[in-house]
Parts: C-alpha cells; structure tokens; sequence
C-alpha cells in the first residue's frame, strides 16, 4: 500500500511538471506572435535584441538576437551597481578627510602642513567642503606655517573613459571623474533676458570655480525663434545665441575642465573666507598622516546606488567602477582595473564571464561598451535568486509611472508600479532592461536594446514600452 502511494505521488508529480511545460510553451508560442507582430508593425529594419524570462522558472519565453552585442548605454549600470553591492557592501561610505596635528598650535598659528585626502566621492557638495574649511576656525587655526597637501591618488589622471565622445564632455553627464569630485564636478549658471531688447543677457554663477562664462547673449524680442549655443575654449564656455524679452531663466550645467584647478580655486576662496592663511596648495600623495580633525561622508552605498540606477548618475557609477578598480588592485583605481574587478565580481557572484573588452566604464557612456541581451539576463537572474543583495539592487531601479527614469512612462493601469527597469540613452542607442510582474503575478526579467538609428530615440522607447505591455499580458 505505501509502495502504490509511492508510485501514485510520482505519477502526480510527473503530470504536474508536465502541464507546467505545455503552459510554459504555451506562454512562449503566446509571447512570440505578440512581440513578433509588435517588431513587424513597426516596419522598420531594427537592430534589436529582446530576452525575456520566466525568472521563477528559469525559462525563456522569447528571444531575438539574444547573443548579438549592442551598446548598451546606461544598462551598463546594472552591473555597476549589482558588482558594487557585492564587493564594496552596501553599508560603503567614502570619506573626504582633514587632518591636524593639533599639538603644533600655538596661539592661533599651526607650525605644520593640514592634509586633506580626497576619495573620489561623487556626491560630496560645496557645502560639505566649507565645513571641513571652517572645522579650522573651529579649533582657532588663524594661520598654516605649512602647506595646505591634497592627496588625490585614490584615483588615477584619466578623467575621462576611453570612447567616450567629444561632445559628452562639456556637459554634466560627461564630467571628469578623478580623487576629486566636487558637486559632480559641474558649474551652474542661469541665463535671463536684459530689460530690453538688443541688450546682452544676464549671466550669473553660483560658487566659485575654475569654469569661465563668456556672455555673447543677446535680448530679442519675443516673436523670433532664440536658442543658446555653447562652445568651449580653453577654461572656458562661450555662451552665444539668444533669449527672448519675455523668456524665463534658463539654467546651465556644464562640466569643469580641470579638477586639481577647480579644488584649488575653492579652497583658496574658502582659506580666504575663514581668514585662514597657508603657504600655498600642493598635491602629493601623503602615507604618514597626524590626527584626524573632521570627515565629510557620503551617504551609504545603498543610497548611492539608488540614485545611481533612479537617476541615471553617471559621476555616481564612475566612481564606483575606479573605486572597485582601486580596493580590487590596492593601487589608484583606473578604467583598467576598474573592468578586471567588475569582471571578478560578476564572475563569482553570479556567473558571467565577459570579453576583456567589454566593460569599459561603469555608466555606459564609452562608445567602446558591448554587451548582449543574454549577458544582461545572465545578470538579472542571477541577481534576483541571489538573496543577498537583491532586495536592494531590485528596489534601486526605477519604477514606471512612479519614480527615476521611467516616471513618465508606461502610466497605462497595468504597466504603472508593475515596470522596474533600467534605462540607456545615447545617440543611436536606446535600452531597457529589468523586471515585471505579469497580471498572472508572474516575475518576469526582460532586456530590450537597439541600436544604429539615426532619428530621434522616442518612438523607440514606444517600442520598448508595447513590448513591456505585451509581456505584462502573459
């Protein structure tokens, strides 16, 4: 009798496996007419990959040139952040530091060097900077009988990742990444109208910087068509063009050029600001250090690698990829060894091995990144069964309808608050990559990417977006 119970659950058991097969195939025959007439509509001749899994189950529900390599633009930072959260932990703070040898004050006067150590924090503010500045007031530090030393070979001198465009850098997702990051290492200014026309417009910036504007504006009247266009010249941005009479300000955001120049013109003027004179600014890096005095930190990595993947912050996910390079090396991190930690992790946290050549930085913007819609899967899967980190690598990711970059996508009923995906954009290129509950309460795991057009990327997003709400479908 318990021998035929035996046989009676195996049977049972068999069956039950076999009906989920027919209804995976089921599914898939379902999502493969439904994502093939979507492509076919289009009417284009796209360069796309589509991968789309069952990630309960492990099975594949459709794929289009799964193993064919595409830029992926700011999906790149998926394995950013999932790698960071592995290596560096998710409680990771960076720390700017100030050190005193306070045993060598007397009466106001400090017969010694300060030192300041930088680490390549992304998100470290003026603000921040000023309060390490005054904490020498604080303790009556009038006057430096030294140098003020800077070490900031954390990192190495590339600032920018092989294969990232000329055009990128003039702007705020293209800012230098070094030791030193300094409000994302950009300047702000806004641009208003003068009172009256055929006046130059009004320029004003915010904090010191090494950035200069050149003002070639001009006030028009409020029927002709104005634009702005800005061009660099050495340490500074030409900013001609027009704005009309009646025109609200428009802001700028631009890169600085030089980060060692950029600190030093802040800390002059903040050295000034506190009455605090030195014998000067030196950058050198330091292995003996006096007493700590104070410390700027930044948030916990799991913050930062939320507004990474929500915002798409490409200072954010730069750093992080030389700070792995730098702890995976125990040297300066660089682009290099940035890539050979990002490979390690990956290798041992979830499986994947890549060509050497294809993580070139950590946000996306080298124009040298390939990936494929399999490698990004390999990711996704790996990371949605690896319990450790996947809570918070999940919930980092923007949320359509709701919050990040597809806030304003994907709004239909059912798609809004079920879409937790990654965005890329760049010229040519656009992706996205993540997961999505079905209304069947399915966790699905889906990257689409396409490359190679030559029109604007919106109607492609539209694309991305019906292929979402096929699969939501399933």
């Amino acid at each position: 009798m318990k021998k035929n119970s035996v046989i009676f659950a195996l049977v049972i058991f068999t069956a039950f496996i076999s009906l989920n097969a027919v209804f995976a195939s089921h599914q898939s025959a379902k999502l493969d007419k439904k994502i093939n007439s979507i492509l076919s509509e289009f009417g284009q001749n796209l360069n796309v990959g589509v991968l789309v899994e069952d990630v309960d189950s492990g099975k594949t529900l459709y794929q289009k040139n799964a193993n064919r390599y595409f830029m992926p633009a700011s999906n790149e930072k998926l394995f950013t952040a999932w790698a960071a959260l592995n290596y560096l932990g998710s409680g990771f703070v960076y720390q700017t530091q100030l050190f005193v040898d306070k045993t060598k004050l007397h009466d106001g006067i400090l017969n010694d060097n300060i030192y300041l150590t930088f680490s390549g924090d992304p998100t470290l503010t003026f603000a921040q900077l000023e309060q390490l500045i005054a904490s020498l007031s604080e303790v009556n530090i009038k006057q430096i009988n030294g140098r003020v030393i800077i070490d900031d070979s954390v990192f190495d001198d590339v600032a920018m990742s092989p294969g990232t465009t000329w055009d990128d850098q003039k702007y705020c997702w293209g800012s230098p990444i070094s030791s030193l990051i300094l409000d994302h290492n950009c300047v702000t200014a806004t641009i208003s109208p003068a009172v009256k026309v055929n006046q130059t417009a009004i320029l004003t910036s915010q904090q010191p910087s090494s950035v200069q504007f050149i003002n070639q504006v001009i006030t028009q009247d409020k029927n002709i068509e104005c634009k702005l266009t800005i061009s660099s010249k050495e340490n500074a941005y030409v900013i001609s063009g027009c704005v009309n009479v009646d025109a609200e300000a428009k802001p700028l955001a631009l890169a600085i050029k030089n980060p060692r120049n950029n600190i030093q013109i802040v800390l002059t003027f903040l050295l000034n600001k506190y009455q605090i004179n030195s014998q000067g600014i030196e950058f050198k890096k330091v292995n003996t250090l006096p007493a700590l005095l104070v410390s700027a930190n930044s948030k916990p990595l799991s913050a930062l690698v939320n507004t990474m993947l929500k915002d798409s912050d490409n200072a954010i996910a730069n750093s992080l990829f030389k700070k792995m390079g730098a702890a995976f090396s125990h040297g300066s991190g660089t682009w290099e060894n940035g890539h050979d930690a990002l490979y390690d992790t990956l290798k041992k946290t979830v499986g994947l091995s890549i060509p050497t050549t294809t993580y070139i930085d950590g946000a996306g913007g080298s124009r040298y990144n390939f990936v494929t819609p399999q490698e990004i899967m390999v990711l996704l899967h790996g990371a949605y069964v690896t319990k450790d980190h996947s809570p918070l690598f999940m919930n980092a990711l923007p949320v359509a309808g709701i919050d990040g970059t597809i806030k304003a996508r994907m709004n239909d009923k059912n798609l809004r608050g079920n879409v937790f995906a990654k965005t890329g954009t760049e010229t040519a290129v656009t992706a996205l990559s993540g997961y999505l509950k079905t209304k069947k309460k399915h966790t699905i795991a889906f990257s689409i990417m396409i490359n190679n057009f030559i029109d604007m990327p919106t109607k492609y997003k539209l694309l991305e977006d019906k292929i979402c709400a096929a699969i939501i479908e399933t």
